[in-house]
């Protein structure tokens, strides 16, 4: 076959293929695309064993669903007028699948489990107390109530409740929310406030209809939640409305606009600025719509890739990788640049044999890293990973396959490539290099290292993320209303039975109480408040029997007190001494399980699970011991946990990045030999440390995404070196080929360096550094340092 047969068999598989990706993109892929915006979606997960990391999961997508929304007015019945139209109109959206308010329903379930299981149920401070042996103190609480309006207030009255032990009971059981109070049916918290008139506001809970990272669950909830307000607003009128709400999923939407107008701006002016770039120099249309064509098919085989394995595509997938596949521009670049050699005879097939080897090269040495970073277990570095090898094997297989037959050579020539090569060329001649020069330059070159020293590592998760202000009043507002800060931090309890799990509860909910008394944490709330174990239920039935229903224990002798014939007190004394205790399976199935169902874990795998959560934290180093001295408890701190996943992974970037050095190294001395070869990774190594020593001065921190970025930057500053090295017989046009390229990497990353995002600034502003440091010192290495290429040229 002649070598015009080989370049269009080449384009025919190539058409083929790029049509049939195109289709499944379409087809299967658009449809069904979901960008993942929770940064905690991109870490693995820090739990070894399955059955924890699947129950931190499990409670962790409830908590992240849910909503607190707090309904104020100047008055507590505006409040609560305002609070049911509230409701109402969520729940005829049908974008929660639950809107809590009114407590109604709520109190009569728990008063009918406990009616049915008396004989097993005690609040625990009355338990308490009875294993003490205080009755008496019980007897005077209950006449006191009888003779007093006190007596009045309770929920179930004297006649059914003469000691108050379903009263005590139920209280322990209804739902409180820092200092919301309840008020009738509703809770509800007073605003202290010197600054203006203070306010009264209900609470509601709410649970979004899917998760709150799908854009349609976003957008069905904010527009629920906006016609919620506005209905609310026109029921007081014109009394006003303060509506003030705690949740993930407006966090969860802001992200996902900020990265879609970010997306949408830079890559707007990338591309008109890479438009105007490529006009310029070609002066000819064809480059720029071959060129936008391969940035297009490289991001479509990316997002494939990446959906088709992980099932989502993170937005920093999307964003790293849209701006890296605009770096497989730099191919195109350097086959149009071709033309600039001075060959008489130049074609589209002679460019591929001249620089086709240089850009397969180059690819390797970049494809070398992003195949390290597939092997490990870091999601989101396996998402940006697979995103980029996709993405540029594909833009640089349409080089070479598709621009032999595709670019035409155009008419009109330019003078202003070669002239910018020209004018380069002289720019980095060793002749310009005076002393005081080379003296300016290792005085720069060394404060910048000795800058290393300097550098701020920072691992700390809250630093990588950031919410609009408004975001975050308004849940610093909503934790100041309730007096009870969000904590991360929970107890996960697990079990080989439920009894086990319900033992293990409680033996920490007494090291809990403990901890309450001394000050050092403020509230928890467990299951075993409501659903007590076989060995606690036994427990309250026992004392039950001793001091409460016998002959002179404290029901008979306070009917007794209170007029009651003996055969009355007897039928009582009876009916509740019947029952059974109550188990999970009842319970879980009535309403009186509803405040504590996501504290309820279940069987994960082959351990029950639950969770006790946490408020008030004032002393962590207590809540450790705590958990330590009870076997099968764990302290879940997501965000100490997730800061220290960070921080060995970015320990493990950095060797790993050694190790790839050592490889290119190696691949590299296999084709240039062991002279050459450092030659070509010096500009990468310098600009790397240069620019860590530079963030050093500036107090720019350091984290794992800046090493990331420097993961690309030894896979740009390779390239630049193999295509000065390749372009030895035509100098201004290699120089030319890889200034255009550092010019296009950095309108791709530079602009980076302005997002609103913490982890993706870093991204930028670190490649806004080294790619023009990798850029300098290529040029420096290989046209001052390395001579041979002048008497070339």
């Amino acid at each position: 076959m002649t070598s015009q047969s080989v370049i269009h068999l080449r384009f025919r598989i190539w058409a083929l293929l790029t049509v049939i990706m195109l289709a499944v993109f379409t087809l299967r892929v658009m449809p069904h695309l979901k960008i993942e915006t929770d940064i905690l979606a991109l870490l693995p997960s820090e739990h070894s064993d399955a059955a924890t990391s699947a129950a931190v999961d499990k409670f962790s997508n409830a908590l992240t669903g849910k909503l607190i929304v707090l309904v104020g007015a100047t008055d507590v019945a505006h409040a609560k007028q305002a609070a049911e139209v509230y409701a109402q109109t969520l729940k005829a959206s049908q974008a929660f699948t639950q809107v809590n308010l009114e407590q109604d329903g709520l109190t009569q379930a728990l008063l009918d489990t406990y009616r049915a299981h008396r004989g097993y149920l005690l609040s625990q401070r009355q338990l308490a107390l009875l294993q003490a042996g205080n009755q008496a103190q019980l007897q005077n609480e209950a006449l006191r109530a009888a003779f007093t309006p006190t007596g009045l207030m309770r929920v179930v009255s004297l006649a059914d409740d003469p000691l108050g032990l379903a009263n005590d009971y139920l209280m322990q059981q209804l739902p409180r929310i820092g200092a919301a109070q309840l008020n009738g049916n509703v809770l509800v918290v007073n605003e202290q406030s010197v600054l203006h008139d203070a306010r009264t506001y209900a609470l509601l809970t709410l649970e979004l209809n899917g998760s709150p990272f799908a854009s349609q669950v976003q957008d069905d909830a904010t527009a629920a939640l906006t016609a919620a307000r506005n209905a609310a607003q026109q029921a007081i009128q014109p009394a006003q409305l303060d509506v003030v709400m705690s949740g993930a999923m407006p966090h969860a939407k802001a992200a996902r606009e900020r990265a879609t107008d970010e997306l949408q701006t830079f890559g707007t002016i990338e591309t008109v600025l890479v438009m105007v770039l490529l006009i310029a120099i070609f002066s000819a249309l064809r480059p720029l719509a071959l060129g936008a064509m391969t940035m297009g098919l490289a991001f479509v085989a990316g997002l494939c890739a990446t959906h088709y394995v992980f099932g989502t595509v993170h937005v920093l997938a999307l964003v790293f990788g849209s701006s890296l596949i605009g770096g497989v521009i730099d191919y195109s670049i350097h086959f149009f640049a071709d033309r600039f050699r001075g060959d008489p005879q130049w074609t589209p097939t002679s460019a591929v044999d001249h620089v086709g080897g240089a850009i397969l090269l180059g690819l390797c040495t970049t494809l070398l890293g992003y195949v390290v970073l597939l092997l490990v277990p870091f999601p989101g570095l396996r998402q940006i990973a697979l995103f980029c090898v996709a993405g540029l094997a594909v833009g640089c297989a349409t080089v070479l396959c598709a621009y032999p037959v595709l670019y035409k050579v155009p008419s009109r020539k330019t003078a202003w490539g070669p002239r910018i090569g020209e004018w380069l060329v002289r720019c980095f001649k060793p002749g310009g290099w005076t002393p005081a020069r080379i003296a300016l330059s290792v005085a720069l070159l060394l404060s910048a290292l000795l800058g290393l020293q300097r550098v701020e590592l920072q691992d700390d998760v809250r630093a990588l993320q950031a919410s609009p202000s408004e975001l975050v009043a308004a849940e610093r507002r909503v934790a100041a209303l309730l007096q009870s800060g969000i904590e991360s931090r929970y107890f996960l309890i697990q079990g080989n039975t439920e009894q086990a799990l319900l033992d293990t509860e409680a033996q920490l909910t007494q090291q809990l109480d403990a901890l309450q008394a001394q000050g050092k944490l403020q509230a928890y709330t467990a299951i075993t408040r409501a659903l007590p174990s076989l060995k606690q239920q036994q427990a309250a039935h026992d004392v039950l029997k001793q001091q409460v229903l016998n002959e002179q224990g404290a029901l008979p002798s306070v009917l007794q007190r209170l007029g009651f014939n003996a055969t009355d007190i007897a039928a009582r004394t009876a009916a509740f001494a019947d029952g059974q205790p109550l188990l999970p399976d009842e319970w879980l199935a009535s309403t009186a399980s509803r405040p504590y169902r996501d504290l309820w874990l279940g069987k994960l795998h082959d351990r029950y699970a639950s969770i006790v959560s946490l408020a008030g934290v004032r002393d962590v180093s207590a809540l450790r011991a705590a958990a330590k001295s009870v076997a099968g408890v764990r302290l879940i701190d997501r965000v100490q946990s997730v800061t220290d996943v960070l921080h060995s992974y970015r320990q493990a970037m950095s060797w790993l990045l050694c190790v790839v050095y050592v490889a290119a190294m190696l691949l590299l001395s296999f084709h240039y030999g062991w002279r050459e070869a450092p030659l070509l990774l010096l500009p990468s190594a310098l600009a790397s440390g240069v620019t860590l020593g530079l963030f050093g001065w500036f107090g720019v921190p350091v984290n794992l995404f800046t090493l990331l970025a420097l993961w690309l930057v030894l896979g740009l500053g390779v390239d630049y070196g193999i295509f000065l090295r390749h372009g030895r017989t035509a100098l201004p046009t290699a120089v030319l080929s890889v200034s255009l390229s550092a010019i296009t990497t950095l309108l791709a990353f530079g602009m980076l360096a302005f997002s609103a995002t913490p982890f993706i600034r870093s991204i930028g502003l670190t490649l806004l550094f080294a790619i023009s440091l990798s850029w300098l010192f290529a040029m420096l290495s290989c046209l001052t340092v390395d001579k041979r290429l002048w008497a070339v040229s």
